[in-house]
């Protein structure tokens, strides 16, 4: 049997006499270094519900969906943690620049597969008149915000803005189609078009 060098020899006996190479994790978690992509979570105090990140998800993890009842909308965005590839995109697309984060958790292990996500859900805006999705109401805000005084020109973003300023809201849409009051509602692209083609035959 041939003999092991003195360099193999020298390497076992420091790998079985020094220290260990590998953490005790889970009992033990090591520090992650700075700028690690671990676990995206959204801040739902900062998130506007726009969907952007669900857009430039590669990996087509993060769903979207939009439910209306009653005359009102509810808009789920989902994080499905078991399919995420970590690739930090939607915190890097995201408008707000902080309304989904990667966080230094990397630790997914469990036997339940649907404990994997991670949802935020957003009051939707609907068109006064047919009753269509016209967007998340937090990023109507948020649009409202950033174009300052330009908001004033468009009525579903001022209306928007001032809701909370409109005790009750505004009045219900008149019966009988499109009148000249309706320009000032928040009407969805089509319904606005209608008005204003109602508006110019008056």
């Amino acid at each position: 049997m041939k003999l092991p060098k003195v360099r193999e020899l020298i390497e076992a006996l420091r790998a079985l006499f020094g220290r260990r190479y590998t953490s005790r994790f889970p009992a033990e978690v090591p520090p992650v270094p700075e700028g690690f992509r671990g676990i995206p979570r959204f801040d739902p105090a900062v998130c506007v519900g726009c969907g952007a990140c669900a857009v430039v998800c590669p990996a087509k993890d993060i769903e979207v969906t939009d439910e209306v009842r009653d005359g009102t909308g509810v808009r789920r965005l989902t994080i499905h943690y078991d399919d995420c590839i970590f690739c930090a995109q939607c915190e890097r697309n995201c408008p707000t620049e902080r309304g989904v984060v990667l966080t230094p958790e990397y630790d997914l292990a469990t036997a339940d597969r649907h404990g994997l996500r991670e949802t935020v859900e957003k009051e939707l805006v609907l068109c006064e008149l047919c009753g269509g999705i016209i967007g998340a109401r937090d990023h109507l805000r948020w649009i409202a915000r950033r174009v300052g005084t330009a908001a004033y020109t468009n009525p579903t973003l001022m209306l928007t803005m001032l809701s909370e300023l409109l005790p009750g809201g505004a009045p219900a849409p008149e019966k009988g189609g499109v009148v000249r009051s309706d320009r000032m509602r928040i009407l969805c692209p089509r319904c606005r078009r209608v008005s204003a083609l109602e508006f110019s035959l008056e």
